[in-house]
């Protein structure tokens, strides 16, 4: 589809001229005599006959015109086919304006942290130099070093935290061939720093009160399943949009009580737990920008318990 042509100005010699003796009480309230023998109407009339050829000529670029401008978009000389008919002229230039524009907003230069996290994830995955490293997410901290082991501020830095989407990757410096493909789209001042998310181990523990006839071990295994699917950096599925748990993002407690209550079978959810990597209990854990959440299904406890008459009972 062609772009449209915009009428750069469609005023008539009359509109001109309606819209400058308009403004005569405006701007000189003694002139009064608006007659066409007046000096002052002849010289707006003149005007207005002159400032109407030019707006003619605006909407009336050459062909020729076009290909200058398109070379100076693109950075090197265009020039129109010669021998075909015009139609095809019209053709070939529509097509290559359109080509252009669209070139000439793609991001090649970082300068935004929005910048280097689409110039990851759409044009690094795009690119042959991404076949053994697809980034997942990628997180960019302005001002930021995370590689300093002092106060991580630093003006003039870019962290870049991604997470890969095979995590299994262990080779030396593999984040080199990233590097440089963001290197040559930085800018000079800027000091570019990669890395992985720092993990923050946690581990559950609750008290899970069944509804008559729910199956103990089915509500055990669905509640580990949506723990898991909740804290899951990459694919969450149905939270976080899919998109995994969003970076630095705090852990609740009070969103781990409704994730366990809303499970079928489940009556309702006690002494719920968050214990850290020290094992201490907390009512919320506190992450950095450059954290994410990595559950320990292994030293989480989900404790079924059922009531028989006024006790209850674990099951």
């Amino acid at each position: 589809m062609t772009l449209p042509l915009p009428n750069l100005d469609d005023r008539s010699y009359a509109n001109l001229l309606e819209d400058a003796i308009s403004q005569i009480p405006l701007e000189y309230p003694e002139w009064t005599d608006h007659n066409p023998t007046d000096t002052g109407i002849i010289l707006i009339e003149l005007l207005a006959w002159l400032t109407e050829m030019v707006l003619y000529r605006v909407n009336q670029i050459p062909d020729e015109n076009y290909a200058s401008f398109l070379s100076l978009l693109k950075g090197e000389e265009w020039n129109l086919p010669i021998n075909i008919s015009t139609q095809e002229r019209q053709n070939i230039l529509q097509s290559e304006i359109q080509k252009t524009l669209l070139e000439v907003r793609k991001i090649y230069r970082a300068i935004t942290p929005e910048d280097f996290e689409k110039l990851v994830i759409f044009d690094w995955n795009k690119s042959q130099y991404a076949d053994n490293l697809k980034i997942a997410r990628v997180k960019c901290l302005a001002q930021c070093n995370l590689e300093s082991t002092s106060d991580n501020f630093a003006k003039g830095h870019i962290s870049l935290v991604v997470v890969p989407e095979d995590n299994e990757i262990t080779q030396v410096n593999k984040y080199e061939p990233l590097f440089k493909f963001l290197d040559d789209r930085r800018l000079l001042t800027t000091r570019l720093h990669i890395l992985e998310p720092e993990y923050v181990s946690i581990a559950i523990e609750s008290e899970l009160v069944l509804q008559d006839g729910a199956q103990a071990e089915a509500v055990k295994t669905q509640a580990e399943k949506e723990v898991k699917m909740f804290f899951e950096p990459l694919r969450s599925q149905k939270y976080w949009q899919g998109k995994g748990w969003p970076f630095g993002r705090s852990v609740y407690l009070s969103e781990l009580y409704k994730l366990l209550d809303d499970l079928e079978g489940v009556d309702y959810v006690e002494n719920l737990q968050i214990k850290d990597k020290n094992n201490n209990s907390k009512s919320e854990i506190n992450l950095a920008d450059n954290q994410l959440v990595k559950i320990n299904l292994k030293d989480s406890k989900f404790t079924i318990l059922v009531e028989v008459g006024n006790e209850r009972k674990k099951i």
